[in-house]
């Protein structure tokens, strides 16, 4: 995969040439509420193969976000939200409650980019907020319902996920039908839950997530090896 170069414009705004011409808005510090920050990473798949689900994904999204909003963790914690099909979108570390919800679907499953790309930006907001003083952890989630279909680079996903585990940074994965479980065990993921391909297994891997991100956040360590609460 070709070097993607890296600019800072402001404390705010991360620009990136190449993949996608993502733009990467972050949270300033100034807006951030609390001393201790909780950054959770989610990777959403969007491809065809969930076509069926798109409206009980957006329910499960609005849950999602409603949940980690009435928890009293709230202010701690910034979330970003990647979609990847046949290509990559990953926005910048945000407040629960500016969370997009919106979900379709179509294409391809560009699994090993996403983690690539959603580990360097992780890395790269982190490390600013720890340099400005602040305690982070970190949780980095993937949902997908099957194996990476385009692009081969699985040694490099693996090398971001071993990197992720190596800075105590929660790696979980949800493997909606089950068919993912094996790709993110091979990869290194610390904690995989399997799901059924329904619409209520769905939501309740979405709120088994709320859950687990909400335990997270109270925890003093990092909950590496034990992220779901099931």
């Amino acid at each position: 995969m070709a070097e993607r170069m890296l600019q800072h414009r402001t404390d705010t705004e991360i620009w990136i040439d190449g993949l996608d011409q993502t733009e990467m808005i972050n949270t300033s510090v100034e807006e951030i509420d609390s001393e201790n920050v909780n950054l959770i990473f989610v990777g959403i798949d969007r491809s065809s193969s969930m076509w069926r689900f798109e409206a009980d994904m957006k329910k499960a999204l609005e849950d999602f976000r409603d949940a980690l909003g009435a928890s009293g963790e709230a202010d701690e914690i910034l979330v970003a939200r990647a979609d990847f099909s046949g290509d990559i979108s990953v926005g910048g570390y945000r407040k629960i409650q500016e969370f997009d919800t919106n979900y379709t679907t179509g294409g391809c499953t560009a699994l090993y980019d996403v983690i690539q790309e959603g580990c360097r930006k992780l890395k790269e907001y982190r490390d600013f907020l720890k340099n400005e003083g602040m305690r982070v952890k970190a949780v980095f989630a993937i949902f997908s319902d099957g194996e990476n279909t385009i692009g081969n680079d699985f040694s490099g996903a693996a090398r971001s996920v071993a990197y992720l585990n190596g800075e105590e940074i929660v790696t979980a994965f949800v493997s909606f039908g089950g068919e993912a479980s094996k790709t993110a065990g091979d990869l290194g993921f610390r904690n995989i839950l399997d799901v059924s391909s329904s619409a209520a297994e769905l939501r309740r891997a979405f709120n088994c997530l709320s859950r687990s991100v909400i335990e997270h956040s109270r925890s003093v360590l990092s909950r590496q090896d034990d992220f779901f609460v099931v």
